[in-house]
C-alpha cells in the first residue's frame, strides 16, 4: 500500500488515504452557452467536465467547484489568473472564470490526450514531454510564478503528443508577499508523494522555483520507475521521508532507467535546494543533451566507483555525534561531489585538487583534536587515495576498516584501494630486470588481491546500501584474485550488458583481457567514453601500445593522460621511457631527432622526480634518460646527475638489480666519453667489471648483464 494524496490543502487533523471525494450530487449546471457532454475526473472539491462551447462550437473543459471554502474559491480565482497572466502555448489556456448558480467554474481549452499519469509512454517520450512541460515552468518562473504541484496528473497530452501544464491552483507568485497567506495557518500544499522537502515541511519561505525543480524530477522518477520516490503507510512516516531520507536510485528499482537520466533525476531531488540545478534552464540542458544522445553536461552520475555519495545519504538521516560531527558529514559531501565532478571533466584533473588538500588538512585537524575518530581517518585515506598517494591512503584505511567492518561502503572503499594498489604494483613488478625478480615480485601481490576480494566480499554481505553493479562487481573481483582472467571478463560482460555506462567496470574488464594476453584497447575506449577524465584507462592503453612496439600511438596516449592528469608521474616516466626506446630504433644519423627525443626524456623525468622525489621509477628513469643525454653530448656532468640519481633509487622500493645494472652502464659510457676526450677510462671499465660479482649479474636471465660486460671488455681491448 502506499499513500497517494493530490494537490489539495491537508489540515492538520486525522487524514484517510483512501478517502472518497465528497458527494458531487446533481450534475453542476453549467451556464447557458456551454453544453455538458462527459465527465473527466473529480478531486477533492471539484469535478472536471468536457463541454461544448455553444457559440464558438469548440470543446472546452469545465472545471466546477463543490462544497468550497473561500480559500478555494480563491485559489480558483489565482488558477485562471495566473494561466492567463502567462498566456503561454505549453500551458492550458484559460477562456472564463465566472459562476454559476453560486458554484464557481473556469472553462479553459479542452486538451484530447489525457494527462501523463494515465498514459503509457517510451522513455524518450516521457523525457519529450517533461521537457516540454519543463519549457512552460520556466517561462513561468521568469513571470514570478512557481506551480508547486508539478506532477504527471497536471501534465496533459493531445493526440498530437504536445505537453500541457495545468492546475495553477496552488501556485505562488513570488513577487506578492500577500500570496503565501493562502497556505500558512498549518497547511499542507501539494502532493506530499512528490513534493520538495522544504514545501513538506511547510516553510514556505523557501519556497522558490527550485521547488518545482524537485518535482519535476520526482515525477520522472514516478513515470520510468513505476512507483513514487517515497512511499508509506500514513502520511506522517511520508512527510518524515520526504524531509530525512533518500530515495531509491532509480536504476535500483528500474535497471533500465539510462544513467545520464538517474544523474538528472537525483540532482533534481537533492534536499538543499542548492544542491539542485541553479534554474528549469539547465535542466533543460540536460533533458536536451539526453534527447539528442549527447551526456548531459550538469547532471553529475553517481560515480560508478566511490559509493560515498549513498554513504553520506545515510550517515545524513542516521548520524548521531558518537558516529560523525557535523564538519564531517560536510567532507563527505564535498567527497561526494569531487567524485560526481570527474564524469565532467575532461582535462587538467589537479585543478580539483586544492579541494581535496582542504579536506585533507582539515581532517588532520580533527585528527590532530581527536585521534582515535575512525571517521575521520577513513575519509582522509579516501581523499589521499583520491589524491593518488595510495601508500598514505592504505596506511589511513587500514587503521581503521576493523571498526567500519559493519558498513558495506566502507569495505567497498576499501576494496576499490586494494585493486588500485594491486594494479600499480603489479605493473611495477613487469620492470624488473630479470624474469626472477618479476616473479618475485608478483608473488607478493597476492595477498593485495585477495584483500581486496574478502572486502568486496563483505561489502556484498553487508549489502544493503550496494547499487547491484557493485554487488556484481565483488564476484568480478573475485574472480581476477583467483586468476581466472576469462571468467572475470565474462562476469564484466554480464554487468554491461545489463548498464554500459560503468566505467569501473570497462576498465576492469580491460585489465583482466590484459593479463589474458588478449587485446584490451576496446575496453579501455569504453571507459574513457562513460568518463573523459579517466587518465587510467589511457595509461592501460599506452601500456598495451608499448609491449607492442608501437610507439606512437603509446605516446599519443601518455599525452592524453598527461592533459588530464598533468601531475601523474606514471604517464612522464612511460613518456620518457618511449623516447628512450624510440631512441634506440632511430636512425643513428638522424642527430635532430636524437636531440628531440633525449631533451623530452630527460624534460619528462625531471618533472617526475621534482614533483615525486620518493618515487622510485621517476628516479631510475631521469638516470636513463641523463645518461643517453651524456652520450650525445659527451657531458660527463650528466653522467654524474645520474649516478646521483641511482645512488638515490637504491634507497627507494625497487628493484635494485636494476639499480647496479643502471649503475654500470652510466659509467661505462663514462668511460667512452673520457676515451673520447683522450682521457685515462681503466678505472671506470675496472669498476664496470666489478659488477660481475654481483648477484643480480650472475641471475639465469642475466642478458643484459652479459652484453654489457662484454661491451666493457671491449672498450678495455680498444
Amino acid at each position: 500500500m502506499h499513500l497517494d494524496i493530490e494537490a489539495t490543502e491537508l489540515r492538520q487533523q486525522p487524514i484517510s488515504p483512501h478517502s472518497a471525494a465528497p458527494p458531487i450530487g446533481a450534475s453542476p449546471v453549467a451556464p447557458e452557452k456551454y453544453e455538458l457532454r462527459e465527465l473527466l475526473g473529480r478531486g477533492g472539491c471539484g469535478v472536471v467536465y468536457k463541454a461544448r462551447d455553444r457559440l464558438l462550437d469548440r470543446p472546452v473543459a469545465l472545471k466546477f467547484l463543490h462544497d468550497a471554502r473561500p480559500t478555494d474559491v480563491e485559489r480558483f480565482r489565482r488558477e485562471a489568473r495566473f494561466a492567463a497572466r502567462l498566456n503561454d502555448p505549453a500551458i492550458v489556456q484559460i477562456y472564463e472564470f465566472g459562476e454559476s448558480l453560486g458554484q464557481p467554474y473556469i472553462a479553459m481549452q479542452f486538451v484530447d490526450g489525457g494527462s501523463l499519469a494515465d498514459t503509457q509512454l517510451p522513455t524518450h517520450d516521457v523525457v519529450r514531454v517533461l521537457r516540454d512541460a519543463a519549457g512552460a515552468l520556466q517561462r513561468a518562473h521568469a513571470a514570478g510564478i512557481v506551480h508547486r504541484d508539478v506532477k504527471p496528473g497536471n501534465v496533459l497530452l493531445d493526440r498530437g503528443g504536445h505537453a500541457f501544464l495545468t492546475d495553477f491552483g496552488i501556485a505562488r507568485d513570488l513577487a506578492d508577499s500577500t500570496a503565501s497567506t493562502l497556505s500558512r495557518d498549518g497547511a499542507l500544499i501539494g502532493t506530499p508523494a512528490l513534493m520538495a522537502p522544504e514545501q513538506a515541511r511547510c516553510d514556505y519561505r523557501a519556497i522558490d522555483a527550485r521547488c518545482d525543480i524537485y518535482t519535476l524530477g520526482a515525477s520522472l522518477y514516478r513515470l520510468l520507475c513505476g512507483r513514487y520516490p517515497f512511499e508509506r503507510d500514513n502520511l506522517v512516516d511520508l512527510l518524515h521521508a520526504v524531509i530525512h531520507e533518500q530515495p531509491a536510485a532509480p536504476r535500483s528499482v528500474n535497471p533500465a532507467v539510462p544513467e545520464a537520466l538517474q544523474a538528472v533525476i537525483l540532482k533534481c531531488m537533492q534536499k538543499e535546494p542548492a544542491w539542485r540545478y541553479a534554474s528549469m534552464a539547465a535542466v533543460i540542458a540536460d533533458l536536451d543533451a539526453f534527447l539528442e544522445g549527447r551526456r548531459p553536461a550538469g547532471a553529475t552520475p553517481a560515480p560508478s566507483g566511490g559509493g560515498l555519495s549513498a554513504l553520506l545519504q545515510r550517515r545524513a538521516a542516521q548520524a548521531t555525534q558518537e558516529t560523525f560531527e557535523s564538519a564531517g558529514m560536510e567532507i563527505v559531501r564535498e567527497m561526494a561531489a569531487w567524485d560526481a565532478h570527474l564524469y565532467r571533466v575532461t582535462s587538467n584533473v589537479p585543478r580539483l585538487y586544492p579541494k581535496l588538500d582542504s579536506m585533507i588538512l582539515r581532517l588532520d585537524d580533527v585528527l590532530a583534536r581527536h585521534p582515535q575518530c575512525a571517521w575521520a581517518r577513513f575519509y582522509r585515506g579516501a581523499a589521499l587515495f583520491r589524491r593518488g598517494r595510495l601508500a598514505e591512503a592504505l596506511d589511513d584505511m587500514e587503521r581503521t576498516i576493523d571498526r567500519l567492518a559493519h558498513d558495506a561502503h566502507a569495505q567497498f572503499e576499501m576494496g576499490r584501494l586494494y585493486l588500485a594498489v594491486f594494479l600499480h604494483e603489479q605493473r611495477q613488478a613487469h620492470k624488473h630486470l630479470s624474469r626472477a625478480g618479476t616473479r618475485y615480485h608478483m608473488a607478493g601481490l597476492g595477498g593485495r588481491l585477495a584483500q581486496a576480494a574478502i572486502c568486496f566480499r563483505e561489502a556484498q554481505r553487508l549489502e544493503h546500501a550496494l547499487l547491484d553493479w557493485q554487488i556484481d562487481f565483488t564476484d568480478a573481483v573475485a574472480s581476477l584474485a583467483n586468476g581466472d582472467y576469462t571468467e572475470c571478463v565474462a562476469r564484466c560482460d554480464r554487468m554491461l550488458d545489463r548498464d554500459a555506462d560503468l566505467d569501473d567496470v570497462w576498465r576492469l574488464r580491460g585489465d583482466a583481457l590484459r593479463l589474458l594476453g588478449q587485446d584490451p584497447i576496446e575496453s579501455y575506449d569504453h571507459a574513457i567514453a562513460v568518463r573523459r577524465s579517466d587518465y587510467q584507462a589511457h595509461l592501460g592503453k599506452a601500456e598495451v601500445y608499448l609491449s607492442r612496439g608501437d610507439i606512437g600511438e603509446a605516446r599519443q596516449c601518455l599525452r592524453m593522460a598527461l592533459e588530464i592528469q598533468p601531475e601523474c608521474a606514471e604517464a612522464m616516466i612511460q613518456l620518457a621511457r618511449s623516447c628512450l626506446v624510440e631512441l634506440a630504433a632511430a636512425d643513428r644519423d638522424s642527430r635532430d631527432i636524437h636531440t628531440q627525443l633525449t631533451a623530452e626524456a630527460v624534460a619528462q623525468a625531471d618533472r617526475a622526480a621534482e614533483l615525486f622525489p620518493q618515487d622510485y621509477e621517476a628516479a631510475v628513469t631521469r638516470a636513463q634518460a641523463l645518461t643517453e643525454r651524456a652520450r650525445q653530448s659527451d657531458d660527463a656532468h650528466d653522467i654524474e646527475l645520474a649516478l646521483a640519481a641511482l645512488e638515490n633509487a637504491e634507497r627507494l622500493e625497487g628493484c635494485q638489480n636494476r639499480v647496479a645494472y643502471l649503475t654500470a652502464r652510466a659509467i661505462l659510457e663514462r668511460a667512452r666519453i673520457r676515451k673520447r676526450l683522450g682521457q685515462d677510462a681503466s678505472e671506470d671499465l675496472a669498476l664496470v667489471l666489478g659488477f660481475q660479482n654481483e648477484g643480480g649479474a650472475r641471475a639465469e636471465d642475466n642478458g643484459p648483464w652479459v652484453e654489457l660486460f662484454a661491451a666493457a671488455r671491449a672498450e678495455r681491448g680498444s
